[in-house]
This record gives C-alpha cells, sequence and structure tokens, in this order.
C-alpha cells in the first residue's frame, strides 16, 4: 500500500469548491472563501504603506490611518463577491436568504423563475412532469 504524504492534503493555491445546489441539485464551483486570506492580509498590509509613502508629504506617519478603512474596503467587497457567489446561477436559490428567512428565500426563488423561464430548472420540471404523464397511461 502507498504511503500518503502530508502533501496530498495541502489545499492548492487557486482551490475553488465544487458542490451542489441544495434545491436544483446543479453542479457548483464556488471561487471565493468565506474568509479572508493570508495573501489578501499581505495585499492590505502592501497597500496600506504604499498610500502611506504616496501620502507622506501630506499627513507623515498618519496615512497609516487609513489601513483600516482600506482593510474595510477589502473585506466588504471579498464578502459581497462571496454572497454573489453562493447564488445559484441555474434556479436563484441563495443560502444565506434560507437561513434568514425561509419564507423570503422561496419567494425570492419564485421570482427568479418567474424572470428567467428559459432556465434549466423550468425545462427540468416539465420533462419529470410529461414523463410521469407518460407513464400513468
Amino acid at each position: 500500500m502507498a504511503k500518503l504524504s502530508h502533501q496530498t492534503f495541502k489545499p492548492n493555491k487557486n482551490e475553488k469548491t465544487e458542490c451542489f445546489c441544495a434545491l436544483c441539485r446543479s453542479p457548483r464551483v464556488i471561487r471565493y472563501s468565506r474568509r479572508l486570506m493570508v495573501r489578501h492580509y499581505f495585499q492590505i498590509l502592501t497597500l496600506g504603506f504604499v498610500f502611506t509613502a504616496a501620502t507622506y508629504s501630506w499627513f507623515a506617519w498618519n496615512g497609516v490611518a487609513a489601513l483600516p478603512i482600506i482593510w474595510i474596503i477589502f473585506e466588504s467587497t471579498h464578502k459581497s463577491l462571496y454572497r454573489k457567489d453562493l447564488k445559484c446561477p441555474f434556479c436563484g436559490f441563495d443560502p444565506t436568504w434560507y437561513k434568514k428567512d425561509v419564507k423570503l428565500a422561496r419567494r425570492k426563488v419564485e421570482e427568479f423563475l418567474k424572470q428567467n423561464p428559459e432556465s434549466p430548472v423550468m425545462h427540468r420540471g416539465r420533462q419529470s412532469k410529461e414523463n410521469s404523464q407518460s407513464l400513468r397511461q
């Protein structure tokens, strides 16, 4: 039996989460993580120091105070990209809405399907109804 090294389970740099939609069972790929990674913090620090160096003649070392603002912008942008990525493009199901309010999440899915009648979910539903009717006859 081959011995597995710890590198076998090391996450990939550009790792993407593969999953299925909880409602329509369509295969999904989620590109963004829920939290910031180490490289994001490095980018925040680098941008903060570049901003401080660029504005040193006006603010001196007070330019470092922009670091929390840059962090907030980074964090909110990353969270919004993650939230946008969570929503299923086929049925409109959003797990964050489902976690907050089930009735509202259901209403949003119904609105999405009314606005997108060409959605593959709608076609699957029609095919299954046709198949069940043909089996009854």
